[in-house]
């Protein structure tokens, strides 16, 4: 059930919501949140754990090789980052770095990982993509001028408006103890008492 609302929100949100880095609305960043949620619960709670299953991991991987890897090198060497720079982004941002975070919580799932922990590892991967670390490190480590003021969408909707580079340090740095605190959940005794099982020990 939740791989098939995963797969759907995915669907509403590739097909039926803007392309692009603008939140146009906060509910778009909510489907897209929430699709990815349930397929992070698919996931986690994919029952059929077994290392003979690492076969699965080539469906990522060829999704990757097939698709998402040719368009985002042809924005670069087709030089089209200007006319497409929206679809670049959604390539980038919306595909990629969400499939790894996924491909990684599932070969832990599949090589006997927890639930509890796969949910974590999924989670953690989100928060710090949304903490500004990249829009701060975008600055930093790339031959630019640091800038008075980052304007990055998913932080402007927390914060109202853009801030400034400072300010954009101490909103990721922010993000520190709530990875740590995500960590140090008891998500497996919850998911235990849930479900009336014993957790496991992996």
């Amino acid at each position: 059930m939740a791989l098939l609302a995963g797969t759907l929100g995915f669907a509403f949100a590739w097909l039926a919501t803007p392309h692009g880095r603008e939140i146009g609305a906060a509910w778009e960043l909510g489907v897209k949140l929430l699709a990815f949620a349930f397929l992070c619960c698919a996931i986690a709670f994919f029952p059929w754990v077994s290392e003979r299953l690492h076969w699965l991991l080539c469906v990522p991987f060829v999704f990757f090789t097939a698709y998402v890897i040719p368009r985002v090198s042809y924005f670069y060497y087709g030089d089209v980052g200007r006319v497409e720079g929206d679809s670049f982004y959604t390539h980038l941002y919306l595909l990629l770095y969400p499939g790894l975070v996924l491909t990684v919580a599932a070969a832990y799932r599949i090589g006997g990982g927890s639930p509890g922990r796969c949910l974590k590892i999924a989670i953690s991967g989100i928060v710090i993509v949304f903490s500004g670390l990249l829009d701060v490190m975008w600055q930093v480590v790339n031959p630019v001028d640091i800038p008075e003021v980052i304007d990055a969408p998913h932080i402007n909707v927390i914060t109202g408006g853009p801030i400034s580079f400072a300010g954009a340090v101490l909103f990721t740095l922010a993000h520190v103890p709530i990875v740590v605190g995500i960590n140090l959940l008891p998500l497996d005794r919850w998911i235990a008492r849930l479900l009336g099982s014993t957790p496991g020990r992996h």
